[in-house]
């Protein structure tokens, strides 16, 4: 995408942007960061956690860590956006809790949306138009201004929440593949394997892959492997060892841990232990 606004920073990445390009599929990933997105223009639909969503301009997503999502671009009509990602230590340790808790978790407990539709009423677009105008100015007063930015972002999307006012669409799956869904973000650290999902909601492996894909964008295991790799990934700069990150995230086979973490992080294992958070790579 083609930046009109980015500040870049170890703690933080924001970027306002657009593009013309068509997308074929969801590029899905997740991160071991938050992520704030407000969509503007265009004709896209986000896929998260295998809910489908049709954007209308001033809507937004809160996403919190190990998020699976991705968006489709469907037409050459331009996309306009502003992506926020960002670390917890960017905000102060005396409201970082609170702030934080404007996201919603993975499990069916929390019952905080994730996407908010046709937001303009509540007025959270200044905050996102400060960070932009931040991005002119120079690098001391824009790292001494984005906290604080950040944090009236949150604390404004905080006391909407407190309203329970916001509105929000979302296209649903099947109640079974939710339970699927919800069953493996609370449990993917365990030895799961297709067989025992299959067993378990009483499906054929080959509907449950069918139906999965569909929903989510991605194979079962795929999803499985990309949400074990980022935990993993959080893990080894907390300093654990590599043997301890692939058992801890559940693989029983530390070479096939080593393969898939190169493949989703393009880093070694060895290389991210003990690493401080960073957007900058």
């Amino acid at each position: 995408m083609a930046a009109l606004a980015e500040i870049t920073t170890e703690h933080i990445m924001f970027g306002y942007s657009y593009s013309n390009e068509t997308s074929k599929d969801y590029q899905l990933h997740c991160h071991n960061f938050f992520e704030v997105y407000y969509f503007l223009e265009g004709d896209v639909d986000y896929l998260v956690e295998g809910k489908h969503y049709k954007p209308v301009p001033h809507s937004m997503l809160l996403l919190a860590p190990n998020v699976f999502h991705g968006v489709r671009i469907n037409s050459d009509t331009t996309y306009r956006r502003i992506a926020l990602h960002f670390f917890p230590e960017l905000l102060s340790m005396e409201r970082r809790t609170m702030l934080l808790s404007v996201f919603p978790g993975v499990t069916r407990e929390d019952k905080k949306e994730i996407y908010y539709e046709g937001t303009a009423k509540e007025k959270f677009y200044p905050f996102l138009e400060a960070l932009i105008e931040c991005a002119k100015l120079p690098a001391d007063l824009r790292d001494t201004f984005v906290p604080v930015y950040l944090e009236a972002l949150l604390s404004r999307i905080k006391a909407c929440q407190s309203k329970t006012g916001i509105p929000d669409k979302t296209e649903g799956n099947s109640e079974t593949i939710n339970q699927v869904i919800n069953y493996l973000n609370e449990h993917f650290t365990s030895q799961i394997t297709l067989d025992f999902i299959a067993e378990r909601f009483c499906l054929s492996k080959h509907h449950l892959n069918k139906v999965f894909r569909r929903a989510t964008g991605t194979t079962l295991w795929d999803y499985l492997t990309y949400k074990r790799v980022i935990y993993a990934k959080q893990l080894l700069m907390g300093g654990h060892s590599a043997e301890e990150a692939s058992r801890l995230c559940g693989f029983s086979d530390y070479s096939a841990f080593y393969r898939a973490y190169r493949k989703i992080t393009g880093n070694s294992p060895v290389k991210d232990r003990g690493s401080l958070p960073s957007l900058i790579q």
